[in-house]
């Protein structure tokens, strides 16, 4: 009894893995047929008034694609897919794959376009974080429905970095400034000021001001930059310290004055 209840076990065992295994082969067939699907690199965009912006198809092996737009006074779209903003409102451009003279797949991409950034200004020009955080800056960009995006970078990033969408990671002690951009070439500038955890905290119960804090830090960088090591005295190999010989040219051809009485 006990026998046949081991073998039916097995039996079951046996067939749950099997049909696990054709299972896992099919979504694995499957998976990879969609990665070789035709697809957009976008199915939403934010484009502005007379700005452009590139649509790409992957996975075309050799197919080609008509574009069109819902509405070209809103925005049009090329036979290779670039894509200008006319006026402000919403769209749809979809993207039609052909092979052998038919629609084998039909790609869609939500296309807004609003008016374009005049001027950018950070709200706050002063930011103070403590070593190894992050906060996220939000500048005001007028007008406040546009849909551009300013571009941000730092001008040292070993002390603070900044990403695409604003946000500051504080990576040593130090201040940095970091920038926001708009197309127009409007700018604003705001002053990152990286503490160790006990000067920020300092800092923050108001135990310390930030002028007292920044003075210890020039201070300390002044110290650093005063400070004469091992790496900064030339020696030769072996050698030690080289101490320079002076150099006697010797004295050729010199005219002797007679002597007064000879």
């Amino acid at each position: 009894m006990m026998k046949q209840l081991k073998n039916n076990f097995i039996r079951v065992l046996g067939f749950a893995l099997f049909f696990g295994l054709c299972i896992f082969m099919v979504s694995g067939v499957e998976a990879k047929a969609a990665d070789t699907d035709p697809k957009l690199n976008l199915e939403s965009c934010d484009v502005t008034v007379d700005g452009i912006y590139r649509l790409r198809v992957y996975n075309l092996d050799g197919r080609s694609v008509i574009f069109r737009s819902s509405d070209t006074s809103i925005v049009t779209v090329s036979n290779t897919g670039k894509l200008v903003g006319r006026n402000c409102g919403d769209a749809v451009v979809t993207a039609l794959v052909i092979e052998n003279g038919s629609v084998v797949s039909t790609l869609q991409c939500d296309v807004h376009i609003g008016p374009a950034a005049v001027s950018i200004r950070f709200t706050s020009k002063k930011l103070v974080l403590k070593e190894g955080t992050a906060k996220r800056i939000y500048p005001l960009v007028i007008p406040k429905n546009t849909v551009e995006k300013p571009i941000y970078w730092s001008d040292d990033t070993s002390i603070a970095t900044i990403s695409s969408a604003g946000t500051v990671r504080a990576q040593s002690i130090g201040s940095v400034d970091v920038h926001g951009m708009i197309d127009n070439g409007d700018s604003d500038v705001c002053r990152v000021i990286v503490l160790s955890a006990d000067d920020y905290e300092d800092y923050r119960i108001g135990r310390r001001s930030l002028e007292e804090l920044l003075s210890d830090m020039s201070n300390t960088d002044a110290q650093e930059s005063n400070t004469i090591t091992e790496e900064d005295v030339t020696t030769a190999p072996d050698q030690g310290i080289v101490t320079p010989t002076p150099t006697v040219t010797p004295v050729a051809n010199v005219a002797t004055a007679p002597v007064a009485g000879k």
